[in-house]
């Protein structure tokens, strides 16, 4: 029996409260992600998308900056593209954390673990912190 059948066999015995989820936006991850999780599924697997942005950010802050310092040490057309195509990646994974972080705003929070889970994103953006708001008074 291969693994996918392996896990519908395995999901289909399990009772139906939606206690365990199948997670994942990609096909090709195989058997995607397999998590028991409350109801609060989609926004911890959101936090998840959220810092996997955040590290893609600052890799590309890094990799700006170490072309930066290849092109003032030494100044060539060669140096000049890889610094003008590291601040152009470092542009586009900001845009990413911040479509990230807007989406996780926009999922509602329904326990108090959701609540702390978005409270330590607030920071990040204004939007969150008043997605937090609101989450609390629909409690």
């Amino acid at each position: 029996m291969d693994k996918t059948k392996a896990l519908g066999a395995t999901l289909s015995k399990i009772d139906g409260n939606g206690s365990i989820i199948r997670l994942g936006r990609n096909k090709s991850i195989g058997l995607g992600m397999l998590a028991a999780i409350e109801p609060e599924a989609e926004l911890f697997e959101q936090a998840k998308q959220v810092d996997l942005a955040e590290k893609a950010f600052h890799d590309a802050v890094a990799r700006r900056n170490e072309a930066q310092i290849a092109y003032l040490r030494e100044p060539s057309i060669i140096t000049h593209v890889a610094f003008e195509g590291a601040k152009t990646a470092e542009a586009v994974a900001l845009e990413i954390f911040d479509a990230e972080v807007s989406w996780l705003a926009g999922t509602r929070a329904t326990t108090v673990n959701g609540l702390k889970l978005k409270a330590s994103y607030a920071s990040t953006k204004g939007k969150l912190a008043d997605s937090i708001v609101e989450d609390i008074l629909q409690l």
